[in-house]
């Protein structure tokens, strides 16, 4: 079978993205071809069955101009796949959706994203199937969605025999917009320190500027950074690549997540991953929360009991880390897996095309 694959960049590097081209490595062992459009392509080693065709030149282009190519590509593809898989934006679905009926391509979509706009709501009206990481994570109700994790790469992301960093590093990975919370988080650590003192423990924020943020975000948490007297304490990182990440969460003492209930976070279980104990707010996570004592969801937005919670999870033995760490692994393997995340895919493909 061959597959038509559209993403948004193929490059490993990637602090948001980057786990696509591990997924596209392990789709080609599935199909006999795979064509990739996406807009940038950071020439990455693929595999033989894999052909890449950015949209992005070096010099750039106009959106127009992007359409114009994307256009151009799937017209000359169009007697070389059979299927369609589009990753991340409902916009993909509609730029393919008029040739996928002419040439009756099943189209199959991935979301995991609270946000409902009138773009997705017509994508899944032109998809045969809307893959999603958990029941949370789409919030469309329609009988295409399909459930099968978050594809995490649990090779990559597995707990590390190093002893856990002095003073204690407290991390929370994601971009830098408001629906991370980052102010509660800078609160909390306020009420941290006023327990700790300044020499116990750093807090690094690791992401960047990157979403529908305001364009001023990062200037406003560094004042508040600054304004509280937190500013040798609490780093603003910046994005990291993909392939460094795992370096922040095996030398973190503590990860922590302030989104409200939605889709479930990759960063959350990548930390889980890595074995570092984990608060987060966001409910998706309960059952989770409920089978391990290195994952804890908070009920409350007071930020000094958050700053408690953190207490606990710093304090926490190297022993009972290493315990927590393999159980927490083996729950995000069992049910975020990436083995398992692209059989479950392959196999909802293979059905559509039949």
């Amino acid at each position: 079978m061959r597959l038509l694959y559209i993403t948004y960049k193929v490059d490993s590097g990637d602090s948001l993205v980057g786990h696509v081209v591990s997924w596209i490595r392990g789709l080609s062992t599935k199909f006999a071809a795979i064509e990739v459009i996406c807009l940038t392509y950071s020439g990455e080693d693929l595999p033989d069955n894999v052909r890449v065709h950015p949209l992005v030149d070096e010099k750039g282009n106009s959106r127009f101009s992007r359409y114009i190519k994307f256009w151009q590509i799937a017209w000359k593809l169009r007697n070389s796949v059979q299927i369609v898989f589009c990753q991340f934006s409902p916009e993909y679905v509609l730029g393919i959706a008029p040739l996928a009926l002419i040439y009756s391509w099943p189209i199959i979509v991935w979301y995991t994203h609270r946000h409902v706009s009138w773009r997705l709501r017509l994508a899944t009206i032109l998809s045969k199937c809307v893959a999603t990481a958990s029941p949370e994570s789409f919030q469309i109700k329609t009988n295409k969605t399909s459930v099968i994790g978050h594809g995490i790469n649990t090779d990559q992301f597995r707990p590390s025999t190093n002893v856990i960093a002095s003073p204690s590093v407290i991390l929370s990975v994601g971009r830098l917009s408001p629906i991370k919370n980052y102010e509660l988080l800078i609160d909390s650590i306020l009420s941290l320190r006023n327990v700790l003192g300044n020499e116990d423990f750093v807090v690094r924020i690791v992401g960047g500027d990157e979403g529908n943020a305001p364009h001023n975000y990062r200037s406003i948490l560094q004042e508040r950074i600054d304004a509280l007297g937190l500013g040798k304490l609490v780093k603003l990182v910046g994005p990291i690549p993909y392939g460094q990440i795992v370096d922040e969460y095996i030398r973190a003492s503590a990860h922590i997540n302030l989104c409200a209930t939605g889709g479930m976070d990759k960063a959350v279980l990548e930390g889980m991953a890595c074995g570092v104990p984990t608060l987060v707010r966001n409910e998706s996570f309960a059952s989770m929360a409920n089978v391990t004592s290195g994952l804890e969801l908070l009920k409350s937005d007071d930020a000094d009991l958050i700053a408690k919670r953190l207490l606990k999870l710093i304090r926490m033995s190297q022993g009972d880390r290493k315990i927590i760490g393999k159980d927490m692994w083996e729950i995000v393997n069992r049910s975020h897996g990436q083995e398992q995340f692209l059989g479950a895919l392959a196999k909802t493909i293979q059905r559509l095309a039949d």
